[in-house]
């Protein structure tokens, strides 16, 4: 019977880059143990923050975004994301300024375009 559940191979998925990929396996486990999990790894992360120079914490907060926070769940399970949504500082849209335009010089003013006739 031992056997049996060993031999049986956990069904597989296709990854986003076409890889097979067998299912992460804290999926597997309680919400509640995994919400524990989240909590502990969570405090961690706030404590490793707090080192963190000026430049790293810009960096990670650069990151911070949902595309991010998807792709690296996927490699290191649900918890990942889960943790830098909830501990992790959001970036801040940056305001997009328009270019300013120089104004155009006026006719006449600099500009020679043939030699002056004499």
């Amino acid at each position: 019977m031992e056997e049996e559940v060993m031999n049986q191979e956990m069904p597989e998925r296709q990854g986003m880059m076409g890889a097979n990929v067998q299912p992460a396996p804290m999926q597997e486990e309680a919400p509640q143990v995994q919400s524990q999990l989240v909590e502990v790894l969570g405090d961690r992360v706030e404590n490793n923050l707090q080192n963190l120079s000026e430049q790293e914490m810009g960096l990670i907060t650069q990151l911070n975004i949902p595309q991010f926070r998807d792709f690296m769940s996927k490699v290191f399970g649900p918890e990942f994301g889960i943790i830098m949504e909830t501990r992790v500082p959001q970036p801040q849209p940056q305001p997009v300024s328009q270019p300013s335009e120089s104004p155009t010089p006026m006719t006449g003013e600099g500009m020679m375009t043939q030699p002056p006739v004499q």
